[in-house]
């Protein structure tokens, strides 16, 4: 059962990433009636619908054992962290102020950082910044100043 669980959404990023799908569904559909490539089209076209639907949004799962971020499809955007394995966490009130190693980040009203025991710091944006760091206080992480 989750503690915290959010999804992310930017409408405008939403457009900018619908536009280049139904273009290429156009040319895959121009390159059906000319009759020549069609296959490789089709092909790079349905790479293309999940490689940008999977960027389109972010989820955010908190359980008693970890954090889990995904994007809307989860094949390609998928991070999971211990929550043993996480030494402390940082809130900030914008999504742009967090410099984790690596970035799960859209434009939300806060973020928060998290710094690993092992491996890379992480870096997410939030609609509820402060309930997020209550789940994670609750679970026994440090929060920075």
């Amino acid at each position: 059962m989750a503690l915290y669980e959010e999804r992310i959404v930017s409408k405008l990023f939403l457009l900018i990433i619908l536009t280049p799908i139904a273009v290429m569904g156009w040319g895959t559909w121009r390159t059906y009636l000319a009759g020549e490539g069609f296959e490789i089209m089709l092909a790079s076209w349905i790479f293309l619908t999940f490689v940008l639907l999977d960027i389109m949004a972010i989820k955010i799962e908190i359980d008693e054992e970890e954090l889990r971020i995904r994007g809307l499809i989860g094949l390609i955007i998928r991070k999971t962290i211990r929550i043993d394995d996480i030494r402390s966490f940082k809130v900030s009130d914008n999504w742009m102020k967090c410099y984790g190693t690596m970035h799960f980040t859209f434009p939300a009203k806060g973020c928060v950082l998290i710094n690993r025991r092992t491996g890379w710091s992480v870096s997410l944006s939030t609609n509820n910044p402060e309930e997020l760091a209550r789940v994670l206080s609750t679970l026994g992480v440090p929060r920075e100043a």
